[in-house]
């Protein structure tokens, strides 16, 4: 009996002992501007879903192109409530899920991360996650931080939340400032003109302008040069956790 006492304190001291050793830290997320798989290019959709998406789901589909949103649950929109042409938000994302582009997050609220504390920013990658969750029936494993501003501390608490990817860009369309489908194309042609593919495009599905300009002329121009991927595919990853 006393063998077995002995034995049972022995196992409760271990247990205490082991319960009481920190969890090994996660390595910081780590951030890529452009695509690992050679021949690729990653369209990218910031801060939808808004008015606009359907159309350009439907012209993404009708030519065979995949890309990516980074989706705010509550910029232009509230997915959670809003809905467009009696459609709800939540069913465009899972519509967009459903037809091959890959759901990424871009916080809830469109904060920037770069200065937040850690609590503040799991509340906007969490709350974000369970829209999106809620709409596709997966969470998100890449992120794009908004205005690209991104910090060592938001870069750690991503990676502890199991984000895979921060998603930055070697493209930048620049269609938030200018609207403009001739200084656009002199954004995309600075990078485009060495003919060196696996790049990753930032543009915005909020603005009517991209949608019916700028996406069609990126389509024709690179349809028989490159295969349109989401960030995801062109990083060789999982897109989801």
């Amino acid at each position: 009996m006393q063998l077995v006492f002995k034995t049972l304190v022995s196992l409760v001291a271990l247990a205490s002992y082991v319960s009481a050793m920190p969890l090994a830290k996660r390595a910081p997320a780590t951030v890529y501007s452009k695509c690992k798989e050679s021949g690729t290019f990653a369209l990218t959709f910031d801060d939808g879903p808004y008015e606009f998406t359907p159309k350009l789901l439907k012209l993404l589909n009708d030519n065979d192109v995949k890309a990516t949103f980074f989706i705010n649950g509550k910029n232009y929109a509230n997915v959670e409530t809003d809905e467009v042409n009696g459609q709800s938000y939540k069913d465009i994302l899972k519509q967009a899920s459903d037809a091959g582009h890959q759901i990424g997050s871009h916080t809830y609220q469109h904060k920037s991360l770069e200065g937040l504390g850690r609590s503040e920013i799991e509340q906007q990658m969490n709350k974000n996650s369970d829209v999106i969750y809620d709409a596709i029936g997966k969470r998100p494993a890449f992120m794009r931080p908004p205005k690209g501003e991104i910090d060592d501390n938001a870069l750690d608490v991503l990676g502890e939340l199991g984000y895979r990817g921060v998603i930055m860009w070697d493209i930048d369309s620049q269609d938030w400032a200018t609207h403009n489908l001739e200084k656009e194309k002199i954004e995309y042609n600075k990078v485009l003109k060495d003919g060196a593919t696996g790049h990753i495009a930032l543009n915005h599905e909020v603005y009517e302008q991209t949608v019916n300009e700028l996406v069609p002329w990126v389509i024709d121009e690179l349809k028989d040069k490159v295969k349109f991927v989401t960030v995801a595919e062109c990083l060789g990853m999982e897109p989801y956790l």
